[in-house]
């Protein structure tokens, strides 16, 4: 019973999670919303849509519909951050569940945070979350790759899931810091992206990283966060992967965005980046606007001028760095 895990979600990073159990010797079901998918990862042990040709664990199970909560020791969330409450409402409402652990990055429709939610609607013993730089892909394919779990009990039973496997844990009790940080690096990731499309170099890059940076540990003491997590694998960590690859979704449409006027009506894919740009402004507690950089990438998805943005930035006063 205690290494029972369930994954909800069948996309890339909750397949790649759930295939490192399994491997791992955990016993392992992974929930897919379509039956199909459910289909091919018992019998062909494939994920068709997101991993055709990639075998999956001959140990991995999967289901459809709804599921008894009680059953599993651990349950991951890898399912978009922002149909968080509505999954609740459909699957997890009145469910005992021992650990939840969140492994999606944003915030809900109203712009309310996941910990928030899951302490207002469900019955959870304990919550983690789960955050890191971390392409789904190369955790598939075993390579190395380091992650923060944070919570407030028992973290080394959810290490111990890991062990020996290609994921190498550090724990964090400061869940607060690494649940927004996982917020808000999505949104910069977009903007490391548009640098790229308005092909300002790889100067600017560097330089806007390093912005971010600081932006992000002015706004931890903000919020009265610990500040020093902007330097964890949640913090420093994730935002370097995601802001300099195009393997990142929210990179990539950042680019995108700029470079080729791709239309957020047409996206197939869920940013995670954009749906927190969007759902953070209905959030009154998130002073977005005494954050520069991020008040410009937010301007922008609401059809501000870009290069107006950049202008903007580049004319604030000149100023002494603090650290």
């Amino acid at each position: 019973m205690k290494n029972n895990c369930l994954i909800l979600g069948a996309g890339s990073w909750g397949t790649a999670i759930a295939n490192v159990l399994a491997q791992n010797g955990v016993n392992t079901t992974i929930w897919a919303r379509n039956s199909k998918i459910t289909n091919d990862i018992n019998i062909l042990k494939i994920n068709r849509k997101y991993f055709p040709k990639i075998k999956l664990s001959k140990n991995l199970k999967s289901i459809s519909g709804h599921f008894d909560g009680s059953q599993y020791y651990f349950i991951f969330y890898v399912i978009p951050a922002s149909n968080f409450e509505q999954y609740a409402n459909l699957y997890l409402l009145g469910q005992k569940i021992k650990n939840l652990i969140i492994c999606s990055k944003g915030v809900s429709k109203n712009g309310e945070y996941l910990s928030y939610l899951s302490s207002k609607l469900l019955n959870v013993k304990n919550l983690y979350f789960f955050s890191g730089p971390s392409f789904a892909d190369e955790v598939l394919h075993g390579r190395p790759t380091a992650i923060s779990i944070s919570g407030k009990n028992s973290l080394e039973k959810v290490g111990r899931l890991f062990l020996k496997s290609n994921i190498r844990v550090y724990f964090s009790k400061n869940i607060k810091s690494i649940e927004f940080l996982g917020i808000i690096k999505n949104i910069y990731a977009i903007g490391s992206g548009m640098v790229e499309g308005l092909k300002l170099g790889e100067n600017a890059r560097a330089a806007y990283i390093t912005r971010c940076i600081h932006e992000i540990k002015i706004a931890l003491k903000l919020y009265n966060l610990d500040s020093n997590q902007i330097f964890s694998l949640a913090g420093l960590g994730d935002l370097l992967l995601s802001c300099s690859s195009k393997k990142s979704r929210n990179y990539k449409f950042g680019y995108m965005y700029i470079a080729n006027k791709s239309s957020i009506k047409n996206l197939k894919k869920t940013i995670e980046g954009l749906q927190s740009a969007i759902n953070l402004q209905r959030n009154k507690n998130f002073k977005y606007k005494s954050m520069p950089i991020l008040n410009s990438i937010i301007k922008i998805l609401n059809g501000e001028n870009a290069m107006k943005e950049v202008k903007n930035l580049l004319e604030r006063k000149f100023k002494y760095e603090k650290f």
